[in-house]
């Protein structure tokens, strides 16, 4: 499936590219501003290699792609909860 990430409203890319060191190595003048973010997640598929193959919906505050230099801390918002809630369905785990 995916991630669920804020993009910018303007250049569409996630908000991460609008922060902090990720400025420097976008050629985007957008992102080397603060942005519009939507405070709405967007879906976001994902594909794991080999193979490409979609990969399954990562929970909100989890990290993406760790133990890359691509890692990326999930947002855990409000928003991101509720839209992961929605899409996986009920937790059959039994967690609380």
């Amino acid at each position: 499936m995916s991630v669920l990430l804020h993009v910018c409203r303007s250049c569409r890319h996630r908000a991460t590219s609008h922060e902090g060191g990720d400025r420097g190595y976008s050629a985007c003048p957008c992102c080397r501003g603060a942005g519009d973010i939507d405070p709405e997640p967007t879906l976001v598929p994902t594909w794991a290699f080999p193979g490409w193959e979609a990969e399954p919906l990562h929970r909100p505050g989890t990290s993406w792609n760790a133990g890359t230099t691509h890692r990326l801390e999930l947002c855990d918002c409000v928003r991101c909860q509720e839209q992961y809630a929605q899409l996986s369905g009920p937790d059959t785990t039994g967690a609380a």
